[in-house]
Parts: structure tokens; sequence; C-alpha cells
């Protein structure tokens, strides 16, 4: 195991006896210091920026002057900060993946460890093929067809649920690692022989993912039930969105 690493299970995350828990519990903690130094860059540019506009509103005037001088320097604090927060986030980056880079190296056959493996493996980034809609809103007044109640109150598709816990890095709650429960929903719309997938997560934006299209309703049962097994991976959401795309290629015509 990679030192750092090594030293940051023994310090900081307690060990329980429980090895591929206490992974995953340090896992979960390094992607709470990820987002939250991700956070403090984000806002110490943002306000980096407003200040720089304005200094560049500033008359020239010796009021002026003495204000503009407070604000370079209240600007250039703010600029150290950020930078700061960018150096403790690519810090904290280069941890998670040396952890991960261990356990999917060791290549566990069962068990949490072989489960988180297969999901660090992929990327989150959405698939080529699928078809993105910012606001599951949008994904309904496409095609009317998909809304559980075509002419009534917008907001409910009309499909066939096929889980609402798969997974996908940066959408999964921290809270909880071990529950290991992510907060996208996959289902399949039978009036239009589509498959997708919505985030469902608290205060998020509920996009909403179109994967694939010209499914029957057994051919798609066929390819989403044995999956829900794998619901659980890190990403799982991307594992399934690859497995419909691939399978919508193989039938460009409409036969999935």
């Amino acid at each position: 195991m990679p030192a750092q690493v090594a030293a940051m299970l023994l310090e900081q995350r307690r060990p329980r006896g429980d090895a591929a828990a206490d992974v995953l519990r340090m896992d979960a903690h390094v992607r709470d210091l990820e987002q939250r130094a991700a956070d403090r860059a984000a806002a110490d540019i943002a306000e980096y920026a407003r200040l720089r506009r304005l200094l560049s509103q500033f008359r020239r005037s010796w009021f002026a002057r003495t204000r503009r001088a407070e604000v370079r320097a209240e600007s250039e604090k703010v600029h150290d900060s950020y930078r700061e927060a960018c150096r403790i986030h690519a810090e904290i980056l280069a941890l998670k993946r040396a952890l991960r880079a261990f356990v999917i190296a060791m290549e566990p056959q069962e068990g949490l460890l072989a489960e988180a493996a297969a999901g660090w493996a992929r990327s989150p980034a959405v698939p080529a093929g699928v078809a993105v809609f910012e606001e599951v809103s949008y994904f309904l007044l496409a095609d009317t067809r998909r809304d559980a109640a075509p002419g009534g109150l917008a907001g409910t598709i009309g499909g066939e649920d096929y889980g609402e816990l798969w997974r996908r890095e940066g959408d999964d709650p921290i809270e909880q690692p071990l529950a290991r429960a992510g907060c996208w929903q996959v289902g399949y719309i039978a009036r239009t022989r589509e498959i997708y997938a919505v985030r469902r997560c608290g205060t998020e934006s509920r996009e909403a993912w179109l994967l694939g299209r010209g499914f029957t309703a057994a051919r798609a049962h066929a390819l989403l039930a044995p999956l829900m097994a794998r619901m659980q991976e890190p990403n799982s959401l991307i594992l399934v969105a690859e497995k419909v795309v691939s399978a919508a290629h193989q039938h460009p015509g409409g036969s999935a």
C-alpha cells in the first residue's frame, strides 16, 4: 500500500478490523475533502474576479487611489488563498488516485473491494451516444409520450422502474459509504421504446439521460434486470449506460 495511503488509513480513519470497509470509509473521507477543496477554490476565484472587476471601475481621485490599493491588496490575498486551495485539491486528488490504483492493482475477485475496483476503473463521464437533458422537464417536452399523464402536470416519466440507487462519481452521497447507494433512477418507457436515467439527488438538478431507443419491453428487461445486481458498484450508472448504448448499436433498426 502506498505510504501516504497507509498513513492516512492508520492515523485518521481509525481502522475497525474490516480492511475493505476501512478502505471504503477512507475513500469517502477523501472524496469529501476533495469536494471541500474544490468548493473553496471555486469561491475564491469567483471573489477574485469580483474584486478585479471592482478595480477596473474606480475613477481617478485621491479616495479612489486609496480604495484601489485596499482592493488590490485584498484581491492578492484572495488569489493566494485560491492557489493554496488548488494545491490542497491536487494533493487530495493524488491521494484518492493512489488509493484506488492500489485497490485496482490488487485485482480482488470478490467482496467490497472487487466491487469498488470494478467501479473505480470506470470514468464518470457521460458515455458517447447518450443524450443529456439538463432538466427532466426538457426530456418530457421533447416527446410528450414520455409523460406518465400526457396533457397533465409535467414532471413524471411514464416508465418501468429498474432501480433508483444507480451510482455516479460526484453524485453519490458521502455520509454513508458502506450503503453503497447512488441517486440515479433507470427506467424503460414502453410508448417510446426508450431506456432512460434521471438524477434524483436532493437539491441537484433532475438531469435526464436518454440511453437508447428502439428496445422492446422484453429486450429492455433482459438487458437491465441482470445489471441491477451491480447497482452498488461505483459508477454503476456508467456501466448500464455503456451496455444500453452498445446494445442499441447492435440493433440500429429498432429491433433491439
